[in-house]
């Protein structure tokens, strides 16, 4: 089952955050304020909106990336048979929009995982 959806701070993508922060959770910090992620020696770091950084509560649910150590085109986590995917957004120069809009697709069904 594949849901395509974005997500971001907005009560209508409220959910996929959810699942992100509950699923996959962050050392510090939530899925809804990640400017940007990257990856280092295997690792997904996530760069809030304040600047820190951070990464993932449980480091062995990432599980690959695709693109650019510094600009992942796709991030793949795994929680109990549960997959998704993160397409992370860009920040478009000259905008003001603080967290860009990722995507995520939902890879599994939630009601196997």
């Amino acid at each position: 089952m594949g849901m395509n959806q974005h997500f971001r701070t907005t009560a209508s993508w409220d959910q996929a955050i959810n699942l992100l922060d509950h699923s996959f959770p962050l050392t510090e910090g939530s899925h809804g304020n990640v400017t940007a992620y990257l990856t280092y020696f295997d690792h997904l770091v996530a760069i809030q909106a304040d600047g820190t950084s951070t990464g993932l509560a449980h480091p062995s649910q990432f599980v690959e990336a695709s693109g650019l150590e510094d600009a992942p085109s796709c991030i793949r986590l795994e929680h109990k048979g549960l997959q998704v995917e993160i397409e992370p957004g860009r920040r478009q120069a000259g905008s003001d929009q603080d967290v860009p809009e990722h995507r995520m697709q939902l890879l599994t069904d939630i009601a196997t995982a």
